[in-house]
C-alpha cells in the first residue's frame, strides 16, 4: 500500500516539484490510516486529503530555492567586487581608515542566510510533527489527549520522537487505568460486568471510557 500510495501521489503532484523525501513521508503516513483492503475511492480521498500540506511543502521549497539564487548572486558580486590588495599600504593611515564602513551586501547575505536556516528548521519541524502524529496513532494514543502536548514541540532526530510518543502513550494508559480504579471504587455495585477487580481493566469499563473521553 505503501508504493501505491507515492506513486499516486507523485503522479497527482507531480506539477509541485517535491523533493520524494517529502513524498515518501506523507505516503508513509497515509499507508498506516488507509486499509489494504480500501477500495480506490477511499484512496483517492486519502491522496486529495494532503493537497494543501503539500501546496504549502512546495511553497517552503520555492522560498529556499529563491533564496539560495539570490545568495549565490550576491556572492557572485562580491567576489567580482572585492578589492585587490594595496602592494604599498599607507604607513600612517588616518584614524577612520581601519574601521571601514559596514558592506550593504554582505550585511544581505547573512540576512539571507539567516532566512534559510530559519526555512530549513521550519521544514524539518514540519516533517517531525507528521512523523510523531503517525507514531501516536500507531500506538493507539487518542488524538484529544496528545494534542495539547504537542503543540511547540521540537525534535532533533527519530528517536526523541520515539521516546516521547512512548511516554505519552505510558501516561494515557496510566489515566486511563486511574479513572478505571476510580470507577471501580466508588460502585459497591459494578455497573460493567460480574466483578470489580482494581487494577484490572474490563472490555465494557473500556468502552465507556472510549465513549467518554473520545
Amino acid at each position: 500500500m505503501n508504493k501505491k500510495i507515492l506513486e499516486l501521489l507523485k503522479t497527482k503532484y507531480k506539477d509541485l516539484g517535491l523533493s520524494e523525501s517529502i513524498l515518501k513521508v506523507t505516503a508513509d503516513r497515509l499507508a498506516r490510516t488507509v486499509k489494504e483492503e480500501a477500495e480506490e475511492a477511499e484512496i483517492t480521498q486519502a491522496i486529495e486529503s494532503v493537497e494543501s500540506e503539500l501546496r504549502m511543502y512546495q511553497s517552503f521549497e520555492d522560498r529556499n530555492r529563491t533564496l539560495l539564487k539570490e545568495v549565490k548572486d550576491l556572492k557572485e558580486k562580491l567576489e567580482k567586487n572585492e578589492p585587490t590588495p594595496n602592494p604599498e599600504p599607507n604607513p600612517n593611515p588616518r584614524p577612520n581608515e581601519g574601521n571601514p564602513e559596514p558592506n550593504p551586501m554582505l550585511e544581505l547575505l547573512k540576512e539571507l542566510k539567516g532566512e534559510i536556516t530559519a526555512l530549513k528548521s521550519e521544514k524539518i519541524q514540519q516533517t517531525n510533527k507528521e512523523k510523531l502524529t503517525a507514531k501516536l496513532q500507531e500506538l493507539g494514543v487518542n488524538e484529544n489527549f496528545y494534542k495539547l502536548h504537542i503543540d511547540g514541540k521540537t525534535f532533533e532526530n527519530d528517536e526523541q520522537i520515539n521516546e516521547f510518543a512512548n511516554q505519552l502513550k505510558e501516561s494515557q494508559d496510566a489515566f486511563t487505568q486511574s479513572i478505571n480504579n476510580d470507577l471501580l471504587k466508588n460502585q459497591s455495585n459494578p455497573l460493567f460486568g460480574d466483578r470489580a477487580v482494581e487494577g484490572q481493566v474490563s472490555a465494557d469499563v473500556q468502552d465507556y471510557i472510549k465513549t467518554k473521553f473520545n
